[in-house]
């Protein structure tokens, strides 16, 4: 409903803007409605938490921008796109992915992410090729979420000085398995070479 959605966009907005000046853990429900001029009963009658509120401004900003904002055929479209998202919202993400309690935003963008993976490799009718299992297209895509969410992070606590899309070149080695082969198409001989660990502390 557009009503229901600008109400919760007012009250994205006025989250944002107190971001600005405060941590996300300092921030109440009554500084968002209070700054926004709404009544606390509307806020939870479309969230649970601040933290909800912080998630849904997420996947629907992020729902549009994948769905109109660009296309999807290259990666390094994709993460310029979203390296660009996040820039313009600095302030908000560095302060909404530092929490990391319960219902938090690195969680839920961990599952986005891999239900995004899961989603395009049932698309892909995997499951119906030999030798791949829901089990597996669920593995790997908990894999390949994890994986990403570990670059995201390693970026936006960096300041997001880097350009996160120039890392696309690394990541066709290692989907291509020249990487992997690297790191773990060692000679048996070489893994027995190595000590064994220390088990007397």
């Amino acid at each position: 409903m557009p009503g229901s959605n600008n109400t919760k966009m007012a009250l994205a907005h006025s989250l944002q803007e107190l971001m600005t000046t405060m941590p996300l853990e300092k921030i109440s429900v009554s500084d968002i409605v209070d700054h926004v001029g709404m009544g606390r009963n509307t806020f939870y009658y479309h969230f649970e938490d601040k933290y909800d509120l912080v998630n849904w401004y997420f996947q629907t900003e992020m729902t549009h921008f994948l769905t109109t904002g660009i296309g999807l055929g290259s990666w390094q479209r994709v993460l310029t796109g979203v390296e660009e998202y996040f820039r313009a919202n600095r302030v908000f993400y560095t302060k909404a992915l530092a929490y990391t309690g319960q219902n938090s935003l690195r969680s839920f963008i961990f599952e986005f992410i891999r239900d995004i993976f899961m989603q395009r490799a049932l698309e892909c009718n995997l499951p119906e090729q030999e030798g791949v299992s829901a089990a597996d297209i669920h593995f790997a895509g908990t894999f390949l979420a994890g994986a990403l969410m570990g670059v995201i992070m390693q970026w936006v606590e960096g300041g997001m000085a880097l350009h996160i899309a120039d890392y696309t070149d690394c990541v066709n080695k290692i989907m291509n398995g020249r990487l992997f082969s690297t790191f773990f198409g060692s000679r048996e001989n070489e893994w027995a070479a190595l000590p064994p660990p220390d088990t007397e502390n």
